[in-house]
């Protein structure tokens, strides 16, 4: 199979070197370097490529989804190696599949999943620093766990978004929103939603947290829901624990 098609890269990253995934001028982004990528297999012309979603500064992936036009002499096997030699080593496509012409990477997703990492280790784990929050003070998982309780459903999440989200209609359904530990120092949290705003996994892991620290009671949730008021709320978790870890069509 080759010619021109529409293919699906699913991708994984590190994103600590990128200013996120959409293309800004002057910065390094993921979305920039598979574009320049797709371009060099074309001979210098420019492919436009399409993300399931514009993960921010420092937001790593193991699951993202990108769509392209091609049009190669090559199979399906062949790009996906093709695109192994050319992009740099932070940024890994996993799969490459052709699809029909009308897919929309973002438009066609059904939901997404975030999963936040929190080192718990009290010495802070070198190897997790660059990819997990470090939390050595107590943490009242109990707590934690009743207010993530409160969320999923179909609500306006504008007490959890950013002040400079930019989208008007911000009712979302979180499906999912959890927390695990591992018992050797890695704690996971997990929200599952058919959409997110800006910073909004990030506020509701750095909220959750502050409840965990028994500066606010878990009701506290209820109060941000009800009001929208994201003063109310804690801090932004720090970008380089959030993953895209799936997308769902």
């Amino acid at each position: 199979m080759g010619g021109r098609r529409r293919v699906r890269i699913v991708l994984a990253y590190d994103g600590t070197a990128y200013a996120g995934w959409q293309v800004q001028p002057r910065r390094p982004t993921v979305q920039g370097v598979l574009q320049h990528a797709l371009a060099t297999l074309h001979g210098g012309r420019t492919v436009a490529v399409r993300g399931a979603g514009r993960t921010d500064a420092g937001v790593h992936a193991v699951g993202q989804v990108a769509d392209a036009e091609v049009e190669l002499r090559m199979d399906d096997d062949r790009l996906l190696h093709a695109l192994r030699a050319v992009l740099p080593h932070d940024v890994r496509p996993l799969e490459v599949g052709t699809v029909p012409a009308r897919f929309h990477a973002r438009r066609d997703a059904r939901s997404k999943t975030y999963v936040y990492l929190i080192d718990r280790t009290p010495h802070g784990d070198p190897f997790l620093a660059g990819h997990a929050l470090h939390v050595a003070r107590a943490l009242d998982v109990d707590a934690v766990r009743d207010a993530l309780g409160r969320l999923p459903g179909r609500r306006d999440w504008s007490g959890f978004t950013a002040a400079s989200c930019e989208i008007e209609d911000r009712v979302r359904t979180l499906e999912e929103a959890s927390y695990e530990e591992d018992g050797r120092g890695v704690g996971r949290f997990r929200f599952r939603a058919d959409g997110f705003l800006t910073y909004m996994v990030r506020n509701l892991v750095g909220t959750a947290l502050d409840i965990g620290a028994g500066r606010f009671p878990p009701g506290r949730i209820d109060d941000i829901l009800e009001t929208g008021d994201r003063a109310l709320g804690g801090p932004t978790a720090r970008a380089h624990g959030l993953f895209l870890r799936r997308v769902e069509y």
